[in-house]
C-alpha cells in the first residue's frame, strides 16, 4: 500500500524534461518573434522618416521655384540664377546627382538645409557623426524656360551593409550615378516632381 502511494506522487524526471522542453521551445519562438518585429519596425521607421526627408525636399525644390520668374533661361536677367538648387540648369539642360546645398553668404537665422540628416530626420552637417540619412537631387528642363523635373533620393545603410569610403560624407561627385544601383548595402526612397516657373504679374 505505501508502495503504490509513493509512486503515484509528483512527477518523474522524464516528465519535467519533457514540460521543459516544450516551453523552452515556446519561448525560444516567442523570442525570434520579438526580434523579427523589433527589426521590422526599425525598418518602418527608417522608410518612414526617408519619405518623409525626401517630400520635404521636395518642398525646399518647390519653394525655390518662387525665385524662378520669367524672364528666365536665355535671358541676360535671367532670374533662375537667383535659386538655390536651379542653378545649373542655367547653362545646362540637366544635372547629375547632387547634394542640395544652401549657398553661402545667408543672413544669420537662415535654417539650416543640408543633404545629411540624423536618425529623426533633423538637418546636420554632411559628415557629422550623428548623420544617418543622405538626399541626392537631380533636376533636368522638360520644357526649355518652362518646366522642370525634379528627383530626389533619400538613402541610409542597410544593417550589416558595407561602407565604402566612396560613400562617406554622403558619396563623392563622382560615385553618385553607381550608387544608385548598390541595393545590397544601401536603402534608397526616390521621389520626383514638375516644376514650372512663376510668371512675374
Amino acid at each position: 500500500m505505501t508502495r503504490a502511494r509513493s509512486r503515484q506522487q509528483g512527477y518523474t524526471l522524464i516528465e519535467v524534461m519533457a514540460s521543459m522542453a516544450v516551453l523552452g521551445t515556446g519561448l525560444l519562438g516567442i523570442i525570434a518573434m520579438q526580434g523579427a518585429t523589433v527589426a521590422a519596425n526599425r525598418r518602418a521607421q527608417e522608410i518612414t522618416t526617408a519619405t518623409n526627408l525626401a517630400r520635404r525636399w521636395q518642398e525646399r525644390l518647390r519653394r525655390d521655384t518662387f525665385q524662378w520668374n520669367f524672364p528666365s533661361y536665355g535671358n541676360p536677367i535671367s532670374n533662375i540664377n537667383n535659386t538655390w538648387y536651379f542653378r545649373p540648369l542655367l547653362t545646362a539642360p540637366f544635372t547629375a546627382w547632387e547634394l542640395p546645398t544652401q549657398p553661402t553668404g545667408l543672413t544669420a537665422g537662415t535654417p539650416l538645409e543640408t543633404a545629411a540628416a540624423d536618425w529623426w530626420g533633423n538637418d546636420v552637417v554632411v559628415g557629422a557623426a550623428n548623420a544617418y540619412f543622405c538626399t541626392h537631387y537631380r533636376t533636368r528642363r522638360l520644357i526649355n524656360d518652362e518646366l522642370v523635373r525634379a528627383e530626389v533620393r533619400v538613402f541610409w545603410y542597410r544593417q550589416g551593409g558595407v561602407r565604402p569610403t566612396t560613400y562617406a560624407s554622403c558619396g563623392l561627385a563622382a560615385d553618385r550615378n553607381a550608387m544608385g544601383s548598390d541595393t545590397i548595402n544601401l536603402r534608397w526612397v526616390y521621389m520626383s516632381q514638375t516644376l514650372d516657373r512663376h510668371e512675374l504679374q
